[in-house]
C-alpha cells in the first residue's frame, strides 16, 4: 500500500492509504487516528517485491499490525489467510472496517497483546510481519522465541522485521538473513529455507 499523494491521504478527515497491486489494486484503506505509523511507501513495494513469489496461498501474520497495511497487501495478492494482531482497540476496529468493505473473509483480527495471541494459535504461517513499536526492541526477540515455541513457522517460513537502530537480537534457526537500509528504517529478512 502506499500514501496517496505520497502523505496519507484525508477522506472526509480520515488518514486513507491506497492499496498498490493485486484484486484491491486503487483501493483505499482507512487507518488508525492513534501514533500508528504506517510503513512508508518504498519499504512496503520492497517488501512485498521480495515476497512476490511466496504470497499466493500463503497463511500470513501480521503482528503488531497497526494500520494492517501488509497482510491486507498480501490478501489482495493472493494470500490465503492473515492474521492481524494489535493491542490497540482502535487498530483492530479499523482493520476490521477494512477488511469488510474490501469484502475480504479469509482474515481473523486479535485485540490482544502478541503473546495472548500466539498462544491461541495452531497452524503455522508461511510470512510473518514483525513491526512493533521501535521502541519496543525486546519485543523482536521474544515474539521470534514464541513463534518457535508454539511451532507457528512453516518449513519454508520468511519473517520481515522492520525496525529503526540497531539490529534487534534474534535467536532461532535460519538458513538466511538479509538486512537492507531505508533512508532511517532497516529491514532484516529471515528464511528457514536458503534463498
Amino acid at each position: 500500500m502506499e500514501f496517496c499523494s505520497g502523505r496519507s491521504a484525508r477522506e472526509g478527515g480520515i488518514a486513507t492509504l491506497k492499496i498498490i497491486a493485486g484484486k484491491y489494486r486503487s483501493r483505499l484503506i482507512e487507518v488508525p487516528p492513534t501514533d500508528t505509523i504506517p510503513t512508508k511507501n518504498r519499504v512496503r513495494e520492497a517488501i512485498l517485491s521480495s515476497l512476490c513469489m511466496d504470497i499466493e496461498g500463503a497463511r500470513v501474520l501480521d503482528l503488531f499490525a497497526g494500520s494492517g497495511a501488509l497482510g491486507i497487501e498480501t490478501l489482495s495478492r493472493g494470500a490465503k489467510y492473515c492474521l492481524f494482531c494489535d493491542v490497540e482497540y482502535e487498530a483492530c476496529q479499523v482493520i476490521k472496517k477494512n477488511l469488510v468493505s474490501l469484502q475480504e473473509f479469509n482474515a481473523k483480527v486479535f485485540h490482544g497483546d502478541y503473546l495472548s495471541c500466539l498462544s491461541k494459535e495452531k497452524e503455522p504461517f508461511d510470512i510473518v510481519f514483525l513491526d512493533p513499536p521501535y521502541a519496543k526492541k525486546e519485543f523482536y526477540g521474544k515474539a521470534v522465541e514464541v513463534l518457535f515455541k508454539y511451532d507457528l513457522l512453516s518449513p519454508s517460513a520468511r519473517l520481515v522485521l522492520e525496525y529503526e537502530g540497531e539490529t534487534p537480537e534474534i535467536i532461532g534457526e535460519f538458513a538466511s538473513r538479509k538486512e537492507k537500509n531505508y533512508g532511517k528504517t532497516r529491514v532484516l529478512w529471515l528464511n528457514r529455507e536458503g534463498r
